[in-house]
């Protein structure tokens, strides 16, 4: 061989290894639906591959409720003036869980359809739905006089929960017929959703999470595996080809892929974090490490005292936690709007706002 030859072949040796290294840097996603819409593949993929951008985000409130916690345009605009930029994620919630309704109505708390989402997904805004459910071991969501949702059940009442014939399974199908029925909305529409449900899983506060009892956490982890799973079996026999599920625990608990449901259900990865120090994030590789794209779903400060700076959340996301696809401050206190310099934040040379992204 002759050295010539040798270098010949060197060269391509290297030229095929860096067409390896790029082939890897690109994130090639399958949804968990198998059967999801185009657009729906289309979004994944491109989250997967948005280069070290992260996407801006807000919530946009509570719907089915009043006041300044429920659900408008409102947060989307004070940014707008604050920053100049709209954000590119605007979240919704379906379920005020802290309400009651009459027996055999809890349903009735739950509404996802917004005429105003739609506005802002036509816009080329990105829709994240989360839900604070009703808690189906109670008739009308009504427990010593208030809403359930934060009142603990045990791992049998929640067992009963998947049980054909019990009034807690009577009472889930309910809620998961009229959320389903908010969700094909959007699908109508042609809005794929990036759905938040059953979230902070691994903390005790919501009646689908843990249990205080941590000895019980064991079972509880994998009922909560299964109410996961029915949720999502559920919405694909309903032809909900449009949505992109978010698992996101709890960044401040332990356990977080001790509730992960598998890799067949879940499209994006989170964590919900309220922080006075956005550079003391807990869990970051632990849920990257699964392998999908990765969120930081629900955030603030946990001093919620207007003092929070948004600029520096943003540039330790940068530095520290570059793989986030999107961030989603939540509203009220927690608000950029009410916070400290939301302008650097929106304005970062590596953040997406509405209209930077369209699919």
């Amino acid at each position: 061989m002759t050295n010539e030859d040798s270098l010949n072949k060197m060269t391509i040796k290297y030229l095929l290894f860096g067409v390896l290294l790029c082939h890897a840097a690109m994130s090639v996603q399958s949804t968990a639906n198998a059967g999801a819409n185009a657009k729906t593949k289309q979004l994944l993929s491109t989250l997967g591959n948005l280069g070290g951008k992260v996407l801006s985000g807000v919530f946009g409130g509570y719907n089915n409720h009043g006041g300044e916690i429920g659900f408008s345009l409102d947060q989307a605009v004070l940014i707008k003036e604050l920053t100049s930029k709209s954000p590119a994620v605007y979240g919704i919630d379906c379920s005020p869980g802290w309400l009651t309704a009459p027996a055999n109505h809890e349903a009735d708390i739950i509404e996802c359809m917004h005429p105003q989402a739609v506005e802002y997904a036509n816009k080329g805004g990105f829709i994240t739905v989360s839900h604070h459910l009703p808690n189906p071991q109670f008739a009308g969501n009504n427990a010593n006089g208030e809403g359930a949702f934060k009142t603990e059940i045990s791992n049998s009442d929640y067992a009963a929960i998947l049980q054909n014939g019990t009034p807690q399974r009577t009472r889930w199908l309910n809620m998961l017929e009229k959320i389903a029925k908010g969700l094909q909305g959007y699908k109508d529409r042609g809005i794929t959703v990036l759905y938040r449900p059953l979230h902070e899983m691994n903390g005790d506060w919501f009646w689908w999470g843990a249990l205080k009892d941590q000895n019980q956490n064991g079972e509880r982890q994998r009922l909560f595996k299964l109410l996961w799973q029915d949720l999502f079996n559920f919405m694909q026999k309903k032809g909900l080809d449009n949505l992109l599920w978010i698992f996101s625990p709890d960044h401040g608990r332990s356990h977080k892929t001790g509730y992960y449901p598998g890799d067949n259900y879940v499209d994006i990865v989170g964590l919900d974090c309220y922080t006075d120090d956005p550079t003391k994030i807990n869990g970051y590789d632990e849920m990257t490490g699964l392998g999908k794209p990765f969120a930081l779903a629900e955030v603030g400060p946990s001093t919620a005292n207007g003092q929070f700076d948004y600029d520096w959340f943003v540039k330790s996301i940068v530095s520290l936690y570059p793989k986030t696809i999107y961030f989603m401050p939540w509203n009220a206190e927690w608000s950029p709007a009410k916070n400290k310099n939301p302008w650097g934040a929106y304005n970062n040379a590596k953040v997406l706002n509405l209209g930077d992204l369209r699919i």
